[in-house]
């Protein structure tokens, strides 16, 4: 693509440029970290490394978009959570001391994996929606 401007006009140019292909990144990496959020969602409710009897705790983790948190470029930040059962997610991932403080039970790290893999997920995500906003232009 050829444009003919005058050097006066270069810098607004560029400037128009770099904003239009900030603004379509930004776009490519909120909708590629909302699919990551929802897979990491997934991959929790999926993943039962512990006997969960009553199965509240595996389905109640939700995707919350974070509200005035945003990266560098402006994309939304999202975070995993359990709604109901927040309380022992760090308990079963890590383990804890019993009351009485004798011995440590059993830890089931369920986040650590599905971290794991989405970390792994996301570098992939992040260099297809800059190839795919690199190939629009």
């Amino acid at each position: 693509m050829v444009v003919s401007i005058a050097y006066d006009q270069l810098a607004e140019a560029l400037q128009k440029q770099l904003s239009e292909y900030s603004t379509a990144l930004t776009e490519e990496l909120n909708v590629a970290y909302k699919e990551l959020a929802d897979a990491g969602v997934d991959e929790l409710k999926r993943v039962h490394p512990y006997h969960d009897r009553t199965g509240q705790y595996s389905k109640n983790f939700a995707v919350k978009q974070r509200k005035n948190a945003q990266s560098v470029v402006g994309a939304q930040s999202y975070t995993i959570h359990n709604k109901k059962r927040y309380q022992i997610t760090h308990l079963l991932e890590h383990g804890h001391l019993t009351r009485d403080g004798k011995r440590k039970t059993q830890a089931f790290p369920h986040w650590e994996e599905a971290e794991r893999k989405i970390e792994s997920e996301a570098v992939r995500k992040i260099e297809e929606a800059v190839r795919t906003v690199n190939n629009q232009g």
